[in-house]
């Protein structure tokens, strides 16, 4: 998955017509090869995934993890800079809401799943319609832009609060995330990361 991404960014360096910057930095030789890391990174990766037991081949599993290898399709299949953007942006929220939608659910062992999807589903159709009102009144009248400040404080304060929540280093975000999407998290692994603390290896103790 690490080298599909910077088979995409790379893409991206090669390409700078895709973010519509105006630019040539020489390295159109780049692109092709990115293209052919990223296939070579993807192919990889569903054959990693078909080698898994098929009890770690859990349906939520495998639709985050495919959808998060082929992320930076786009970028290799559209030569128009909004189908490429504009198809990372779709993946990228769609992303989103699946994984914010499973901790929702809560797996189904949990009483009121059906009840906790219907409100989560509603207040991200409600506030995504709120949130796509106010981006759009950056001319309005001073009443206006009052709200599309307060829109765009939101969008930049979800990718602070965003940062620490999912921080999986720390033993809540993994806790949280091992509870609700099993799945995803396992309550017992090995550290997720070399360099963390003996006091938080990932361990079932320190997430219990």
């Amino acid at each position: 998955m690490m080298t599909a991404g910077c088979a995409g960014i790379a893409g991206l360096v090669a390409h700078p017509g895709l973010l519509q910057l105006r630019i040539s930095p020489g390295l159109g030789w780049l692109y092709p090869a990115a293209a052919v890391v990223f296939a070579g990174a993807a192919a990889a990766g569903v054959a990693a995934l078909a080698r898994r037991p098929a009890r770690e081949r859990a349906f939520s599993f495998c639709v985050v993890y495919l959808s998060s290898l082929g992320f930076w399709v786009p970028v290799f299949v559209f030569g128009s800079p909004y189908a490429a953007v504009g198809g990372m942006t779709i993946a990228h929220g769609l992303q989103y809401l699946l994984l914010v939608g499973m901790v929702a659910a809560g797996g189904e062992r949990r009483p009121g799943r059906a009840l906790r999807l219907a409100v989560f589903c509603n207040i991200a159709l409600v506030g995504g319609a709120l949130l796509a009102t106010a981006s759009h009144l950056h001319g309005a009248a001073p009443a206006g832009r009052l709200l599309f400040g307060a829109y765009l404080g939101a969008v930049m304060a979800h990718f602070v609060i965003d940062a620490g929540l999912w921080r999986l280093r720390d033993p809540f975000p993994r806790a949280f995330l091992a509870s609700r999407v099993p799945s995803l998290m396992p309550s017992t692994s090995r550290p997720f990361f070399h360099n963390a603390s003996p006091a938080h290896d990932g361990s079932s103790a320190d997430l219990e």
